[in-house]
């Protein structure tokens, strides 16, 4: 009787271990980035000829967060990506930051004004367990206030009666 309790104990040790390596084998397959943190939407909150304001929404856990850090790509991305990299890039400071309602974002911003229309940037995200690198490009459009300008009229002289000869 003992050999076949033992037989029925082992029989349970089997389907527990097979079920455990099909658990295993499950969380294997799954992708790893599948909570790897991500670059979003950007927002440009600044115009043509005012210093860059802009945000990118940011997605990361807790943990991702604690080591993530943001920079400007370096010269050698842009070149393997096919972008040329201008020298307005070169003043952009990265800043990860939080919104008022704890949304994780990327704050750019310069301190000179950004005289070129279109930007194509790459940005480069790190963190402990990883590193993505993704493309924005934007347009930066004319101040309010200079769309508000109405062209002013160059005067035009006008001839004098008594000067047009007779």
């Amino acid at each position: 009787e003992t050999l076949r309790e033992g037989d029925a104990v082992h029989k349970k040790i089997l389907r527990l271990s097979f079920k455990a390596s099909i658990l295993a084998t499950a969380l294997a397959v799954l992708p790893m980035g599948a909570n790897a943190a991500g670059l979003g939407r950007i927002t440009v909150l600044s115009a043509l000829g005012q210093p860059l304001r802009a945000e990118v929404e940011l997605t990361a856990s807790r943990e991702e967060l604690s080591s993530l850090s943001a920079k400007i790509a370096s010269h050698e991305a842009f070149k393997q990506a096919g972008i040329e990299y201008v020298s307005a890039l070169s003043g952009i400071k990265l800043i990860v930051d939080k919104r008022t309602g704890g949304q994780p974002v990327i704050r750019m911003t310069t301190d000179r004004p950004i005289n070129e229309p279109f930007l194509d940037l790459l940005i480069e995200l790190n963190w402990t367990a990883g590193r993505l690198v993704r493309e924005y490009t934007f347009l930066l459009d004319p101040a309010p206030e200079v769309l508000a300008r109405k062209p002013v009229a160059t005067p035009v002289a006008k001839r004098d009666a008594s000067s047009v000869a007779k």
